[in-house]
């Protein structure tokens, strides 16, 4: 599934002020043992200049990192903008030399790219830093058998907006109250619901599928040939979507990728109280002075609702002529200042684990909360299968939804039909 939305699509360690100290063309110490251990230094080649690839909508963001690194390491960075999937583009263009130095890409696609053989591994001490200045969910995500073959830069996932109109003091912490609360305030008439998500399209529907420990393609989502259709946790999960139905008495074909719009159109005008969405829609909330707020998903029996994450990573190519200046740039784009950009630029979130020393970010207490809610996110599977998964829950999770299907036979149709998808290859 790559709804603009919901994987932006998605829509971001760094090096510290210590190590980087001053100006001009600034240089990473690394560290090669022989007999003894010594210092040495990553430096840009000499003339060396790269191509950077953003994804569509990140042209101006590209180009403002693009000139801070030149200013900061004397490298010229040409940015362009890429308006289909990029991994492939690459995976074309890259061994012809007509590729990027360095791409971004969803990292749900880490294991095609680096299977296709267009990813450098990091210099040791680029993997150093970011392994110590990234969040560990998002390194998750570039990693393979104990290597990292990219910088993780921006992290998407779901936090709940509340309707500060509506909702008087602190926000629901759990789903049993709003379940409560629900019950007095929803009038379908007059389209107005205490809660509002779509139960019906995996992306939004796995948070109640995670609460009894659901995870697709097992517990680091890089299973290929296993779902987790067939296991209790699925089936659980499928039980609360049915429940669901209590709290949202919508029907299911109403509540789509498709009706997206109308369903934060009613957030906005007030109609709705709680929704649970991606960092996204905070900018347009804000420039439009909605009486809103952020908080964490609640809990469900006790159980947290997780979150299921997208990184936006940056990759280096192995076929860059460049490789010390394109590792320099990957690492340059969750830097403290790196990270600041993409704030004032994309309004994305960095995969800085801190982002209290991040200018405008750290000010941000709305954006900020997605950060916390990370902290219980599950990556997006990176398995080559993982479109099957979306298209078996778009065919039956809105019949559960709607009670035509008991979570029992939803479960095991899902995993049929998965196991045809699987023999049509």
């Amino acid at each position: 599934m790559r709804n603009k939305k919901f994987l932006s699509v998605l829509l971001v360690g760094a090096l510290t002020i210590g190590i980087l100290g001053g100006c001009g063309n600034r240089e990473i110490p690394t560290e090669e043992t022989s007999n003894t251990t010594q210092q040495e230094k990553l430096v840009p080649e000499e003339n060396a200049k790269l191509k950077f690839w953003v994804a569509s909508g990140k042209l101006d963001y590209g180009k403002a990192v693009g000139a801070a690194f030149e200013k900061e390491y004397g490298v010229p960075v040409e940015v362009e903008e890429q308006s289909i999937d990029i991994i492939n583009k690459m995976t074309l263009d890259a061994p012809a030399g007509n590729g990027a130095d360095v791409f971004m890409a969803a990292h749900d696609l880490f294991l095609t790219a680096r299977d296709s053989g267009i990813l450098a591994e990091l210099n040791p001490n680029v993997e150093k830093v970011v392994r110590e200045e990234a969040n560990e969910i998002a390194v998750k995500t570039v990693e393979d058998d104990g290597k990292l073959y990219g910088v993780p830069v921006s992290i998407e996932c779901y936090a709940l907006l509340y309707n500060k109109d509506l909702v008087k003091g602190e926000p629901a912490t759990t789903m049993e109250q709003i379940a409560e609360e629900a019950k007095e305030y929803n009038n379908p008439k007059e389209n107005k619901f205490w809660f509002l998500t779509i139960p019906t399209e995996g992306y939004p529907a796995f948070p109640y599928l995670s609460v009894d420990g659901f995870q697709p393609f097992g517990p680091d989502g890089k299973d290929n040939d296993n779902p987790g259709f067939d296991t209790p946790e699925f089936e659980k999960g499928l039980q609360r979507i049915a429940d669901l139905k209590e709290i949202i008495p919508i029907k299911g074909a109403d509540l789509k990728m498709e009706t997206i719009t109308q369903l934060e159109q009613n957030f906005k005008d007030g109609k709705t109280a709680y929704y649970p969405i991606g960092p996204w829609l905070i900018k347009s909330l804000k420039e439009e002075k909605i009486n809103f707020g952020v908080t964490t998903l609640p809990t469900w029996d006790g159980k947290q609702l997780k979150t299921m994450a997208g990184v936006q990573n940056a990759y280096v190519s192995s076929y860059s002529k460049y490789p010390n200046a394109a590792q320099l740039f990957a690492q340059y784009l969750i830097s403290k200042e790196g990270a600041s950009i993409l704030y004032k630029e994309a309004y994305n979130v960095t995969a800085r684990k801190n982002v209290d020393d991040i200018e405008g970010l750290k000010d941000d207490a709305e954006l900020k909360v997605f950060v916390e809610s990370f902290k219980d996110a599950v990556p997006m599977p990176q398995v080559k299968r993982v479109s099957y998964y979306w298209t078996v829950l778009q065919g039956m999770l809105k019949s559960v939804f709607d009670h035509d299907l008991t979570p029992q036979d939803a479960a095991k149709k899902a995993q049929e039909d998965f196991e045809a998808l699987v023999a049509s290859e």
